[in-house]
């Protein structure tokens, strides 16, 4: 399912006046019995809220919102076979004005009106879409793989292709900035801003300054307090930071405190069994800790496992003698969330004194990068 990110611009949002949405459906063409269905994303799962019947092609939802969501309209035969028939829903941004989705005989397709938000998004899109389908060209010529199982194309190729999709993908990343500067005064600017400059691995003090510049109105929209509290917590993570204290139980079932290993340069390498670039770096972990390995150093692996059994055989596997811990939750590992850890691999360097003094130091150098840092 596309996954439609939700804007608005700031007049609607906190105009007193509109404080409710009416949404109407109009679908000209269709004939046969139908009912309606709206759902709202509720913590990560899509929640069937509300339906309705649809009368000569007709159908309405109203309600209000604290803030714009994305939702999903579905239209669904009352007769026939239901299980067997045709997928027809349409995802969108909602919020609180009149909007008007028009089709034929399904909703998929429907122009919608009336909603500033998905004009906003779509104007975003637009300008990211070619980019998107080349980087797709791209990942399906040169990973494509031949009968035999190997590579059709050499290796050099390959690293082409993927330095032409790492400036693709830059470039969408300027085009999402760009579109934040350029619309500090709408909501669709703040969403850009938390999802695509707040990126995985932001550095805080370079992008807390834009946050800022935002209408005062947007800094305390909803949105807002969530993006503070998404930069606030990123600063845990920043170089020069004193590391948060933690405590998680390691494999064997017994607690680990990571200030217990003060006095040592650590490396807090946040992992899953299941990630596939975490297993290639691992080669590259053991070889740094078996060459640095001793009284000045020590490795914590946070693992994003959600399943002990496949934790433990990866550890195993990859062959891994240092500390490991995870409280198996998968994305919500506490340790993670105290980080703002939200892909991984990821890691950060921990000096004698319990400060952050690298972060993401990966590659068949790694072992040459830490002994930069550690004295």
């Amino acid at each position: 399912m596309k996954k439609i990110l939700f804007t608005l611009s700031l007049l609607p949002f906190f105009a007193a006046a509109q404080q409710s949405y009416t949404l109407t459906g109009r679908l000209t063409e269709l004939k046969s019995p139908a009912k309606a269905y709206i759902a709202f994303l509720k913590n990560g799962n899509w929640k069937e809220t509300d339906s309705t019947e649809v009368k000569n092609g007709t159908f309405t939802f109203k309600g209000s919102l604290d803030e714009p969501q994305n939702v999903i309209v579905a239209v669904r035969p009352t007769t026939g076979n239901r299980s067997t028939a045709k997928q027809d829903y349409l995802n969108f941004i909602l919020e609180n004005s009149k909007i008007t989705l028009t089709g034929k005989n399904t909703i998929a397709n429907a122009q919608i009106e009336g909603s500033q938000a998905e004009a906003e998004n779509t104007e975003r899109e637009a300008k990211i879409r070619p980019l998107t389908n080349r980087i797709i060209a791209l990942q399906n010529k040169y990973g494509k793989k031949s009968k035999e199982g190997g590579y059709e194309f050499s290796l050099e190729q390959r690293k082409l292709a993927g330095d032409s999709i790492s400036l693709l993908v830059k470039e969408i990343k300027n085009i999402n900035t760009n579109f934040a500067q350029t619309h500090l005064n709408s909501y669709a600017g703040l969403l850009a801003y938390n999802y695509y400059v707040l990126d995985s691995k932001f550095v805080a003090s370079e992008v807390e300054p834009m946050f800022h510049r935002f209408s005062a109105q947007l800094k305390n929209s909803p949105l807002g307090k969530r993006t503070m509290e998404k930069i606030e917590i990123g600063k845990r993570r920043q170089e020069g930071a004193k590391a948060t204290d933690f405590t998680q139980n390691d494999q064997n079932g017994k607690p680990f405190k990571l200030s217990s290993l003060r006095g040592k340069y650590v490396l807090v390498d946040f992992w899953a069994s299941w990630c596939v670039p975490c297993r290639a770096e691992n080669p590259n972990v053991v070889k740094a800790y078996n060459a640095l390995k001793g009284d000045k150093f020590e490795i914590v692996s946070v693992s994003l496992d959600a399943g002990k059994e496949q934790w433990l055989a990866a550890i195993e596997s990859d062959g891994m003698p240092w500390i490991h811990v995870s409280d198996l939750k998968y994305w919500k590992n506490e340790v993670a969330l105290m980080y703002g850890i939200n892909s991984v691999p990821q890691n950060i360097l921990i000096d004698p004194q319990g400060v952050i003094v690298a972060k993401n130091l990966r590659g068949e150098n790694l072992t040459e990068q830490l002994k930069k840092y550690i004295k």
